[in-house]
């Protein structure tokens, strides 16, 4: 009853206190830009919040009184480091001298179980020692971490309710006062975490060390000490995600080597180098509290098995672990960035074979340039299927190295990309550009011609097209089912013609190279293979709904559809397979894209 009690109470101050604190500092702000433009009022909240659930026990418990004035210390001294702008280091110092005299009052590691035994060892000294530096780590942790508030905001009520969680399973090993700390800062967390873009001013980082010296003293207490891998592991585990995040760009760069490294760089941490990458701050935010989220659960399932053995223990938070590192990886690959801030070189290698990363429209106002210019060029549309055979087919590789536009048409691609960090945020789809091209032809005056399909089906794709686009004018049609003997009479009939566009649907890779060996004979400025694209726009084949589409399933509706296009799955998980192994480190070696020539 205790622990609702401060709950509640801790509610019942924190919300008012956060919302009088944020109109008077709006009101302060306004009026000027002096130092207070600094002031972090979170931790303020903080130990109001604390005080008010706290003070009816201090008699009962004295560790209370020492665990909140070692608090209300933090914040002053991050406070004024942050007002005065003095050296970080004298924080440093006062965080170590305020761990000292937490440690001295009780809260404090003192014996710890030894793996595979009964006996109890006493740490000493040494106890001591290690509570000091571990409330170090934990507040500088969180202090790094400031720059978005709601994250250790977030990081600490999630934290905290673990904590609470793991008293509830272990009452007579933690103790009715570590699960009312814990209660009660889970409470004062997690009301400010919607004011925190709010209460977040310039250069503002007391709150945040606040609540990671907080976070520290409770793992510390609520520890379980006749287990020795729980009392190493579960802090570990409860902080897990701003440790990962502190360090976070040594790893992501531990292939390149350490040497790799700007000074400036190895400050950074995760949310500061993930928002300068174009992520925004509600994914972030998003993210890494998922993170902390999936940690904490582990941390509570460990704590349920707390009777198996060490080494299942071990494994079970080994597989854990590099399970949530991959989860985390595809997750952010995998969501959208913001343009302006993924500027790339347009061209880059996807698993060796050449591609430029641009949206449908820079493709299709490269596609304008090449008309306007009237010299011709050739444009590619590689899906999974025609990466894979780029890597094998070496003709077909170099026609992708000398082609004018090497466009994404596919999910897999997409992934693939993204997953290794490859600025390719969409595809460029081949029923897409036809539309568009068409439509870029008839504003321009210009003609299209369209070959490929069974008979018949490029002349039904045509009067769909000038259905569709008024004054488009079409050259000619010609299906895909011709002859050697025929060949050099349609690439005539097609130079006589002179169409500004020539969409070619002969499947991949037949199209391409059909096109690469006669496109200087052909003249046409924009050449383009197009596989199944007529077929669609002829009414012959429906394409997949918008919604799938937009979720990268549209392979898997044609696949229904068309059940002989199975085989072609197979690119799918190809493409993901030597994906992950370029991500482990491993160049593929499978195929003679390591002796291609960049263009």
């Amino acid at each position: 009853m205790n622990n609702l009690t401060g709950f509640l109470t801790t509610l019942a101050v924190a919300l008012p206190a956060a919302a009088a604190i944020y109109l008077g500092e709006r009101w302060r702000l306004s009026r000027s830009d002096g130092p207070y433009a600094k002031a972090d009022f979170s931790g303020l909240i903080l130990l109001v919040a604390l005080s008010a659930a706290w003070g009816p026990h201090l008699s009962g418990e004295p560790r209370l009184g020492f665990l909140l004035l070692g608090g209300a210390a933090v914040f002053f001294i991050a406070a004024v480091v942050d007002l005065l702008g003095w050296p970080q280091v004298l924080r440093a110092i006062g965080l170590v001298a305020v761990a000292a005299v937490v440690s001295y009052a009780g809260i404090s590691v003192t014996t710890i179980k030894l793996p595979f035994t009964t006996t109890f060892v006493s740490l000493g000294w040494w106890g001591s020692l290690l509570t000091v530096v571990w409330i170090l780590i934990c507040a500088l942790l969180f202090g790094s971490a400031a720059s978005i508030l709601s994250v250790p905001l977030g990081v600490g009520a999630l934290a905290s309710a673990t904590l609470f969680a793991v008293c509830w399973l272990q009452p007579q090993i933690t103790g009715p006062f570590t699960a009312f700390v814990a209660i009660t800062l889970c409470g004062a967390c997690l009301p400010q975490i919607a004011f925190a873009k709010l209460l977040s001013y310039r250069g503002a980082t007391a709150g945040a060390y606040s609540v990671g010296y907080f976070i520290g003293a409770l793992s510390i207490l609520g520890a379980l000490k006749n287990t020795a891998f729980l009392v190493a592991l579960l802090p570990l585990i409860i902080v897990g995600v701003p440790l990962f995040a502190a360090t976070f760009t040594y790893a992501a760069d531990l292939r390149r080597g350490w040497r790799a490294l700007a000074v400036a760089e190895r400050r950074q941490h995760l949310h500061e180098l993930l928002l300068s990458q174009g992520y925004s701050r509600a994914q972030v935010i998003g993210l890494l509290l998922a993170g902390t989220a999936y940690l904490c659960l582990l941390a509570l399932l460990l704590v349920v098995l707390i009777e198996i053995s060490f080494i299942l223990k071990a494994l079970i938070i080994t597989v854990a672990a590099l399970g949530g590192l991959l989860v985390f990886y595809m997750i952010l690959r995998l969501l959208p960035r913001s343009a302006s801030a993924t500027a790339h070189p347009s061209e880059v290698r996807l698993l060796g074979v050449r591609l430029h990363a641009v949206s449908l429209d820079e493709a299709l106002r490269e596609a304008e340039q090449f008309i306007r210019q009237d010299q011709p060029h050739m444009i590619v549309t590689p899906d999974a299927s025609a990466v894979v055979r780029a890597r094998m087919d070496a003709e077909l590789r170099q026609i992708m190295e000398e082609a004018d536009l090497v466009t994404p048409d596919g999910a897999g691609v997409v992934l693939a990309a993204r997953m290794l960090n490859l600025p390719v945020d969409e595809r460029c789809a081949g029923v897409d550009m036809v539309q568009h091209l068409c439509q870029i032809a008839a504003r321009l005056d210009r003609s299209v011609y369209l070959l490929g399909g069974e008979p018949g089906v490029a002349e039904a794709a045509a009067a769909q097209l000038k259905a569709q686009i008024p004054h488009l004018q079409v050259a000619g049609c010609h299906h895909g089912y011709f002859s050697p003997n025929e060949e050099a009479q349609i690439v005539e009939e097609i130079k006589q013609t002179r169409p500004a566009v020539l969409l070619v649907a002969l499947g991949i890779p037949k199209q391409e190279k059909w096109i690469n060996q006669h496109l200087q004979q052909l003249g046409v400025p924009v050449c383009i293979g197009v596989g199944g694209a007529l077929d669609i726009i002829s009414g012959r084949k429906k394409r997949a709904p918008i919604w799938m589409q937009r979720a990268g399933l549209e392979w898997l509706y044609r696949t229904i559809k068309e059940p002989r296009r199975l085989p072609r799955l197979a690119a799918l998980p190809q493409i993901l397979w030597i994906t992950i192994r370029e991500l482990l480190g491993r160049q593929p070696t499978d195929g003679p894209e390591d002796q291609s020539t960049p263009r």
